[in-house]
């Protein structure tokens, strides 16, 4: 039982809006079925290994040439899987406040 409710107070903490905002929250219009998959993929498949990282931690720069080349390697994603995620974060970083 104490297994349980550990869990669930943790569950509860967990907002994965603060860590990867929705396609919705971030105002765009357009090729919004490939950012809910990168969307999608950042959530369900990145937390498998790791937590998430919320994406604005990081620039972009970074993003492109050491985190995403290091776990699309990793991850064994498809080149539509690598430009979904790709492109997500792009949109979430370019709806941020420069780092």
């Amino acid at each position: 039982m104490p297994t349980f409710i550990v869990i669930c107070l943790i569950a509860g903490c967990l907002d994965a809006t603060k860590v990867a905002p929705t396609v919705t929250q971030l105002g765009v219009t357009q090729d919004i079925p490939r950012l809910e998959f990168g969307r999608t993929l950042y959530i369900e498949q990145c937390t498998k290994c790791h937590n998430a990282l919320r994406i604005t931690r990081f620039p972009l720069q970074q993003w492109q040439q050491e985190i995403l080349p290091d776990m699309v390697v990793r991850s064994k994603f498809s080149n539509e899987q690598t430009d979904a995620v790709m492109a997500y974060i792009t949109s979430v970083l370019a709806q941020s406040p420069q780092m």
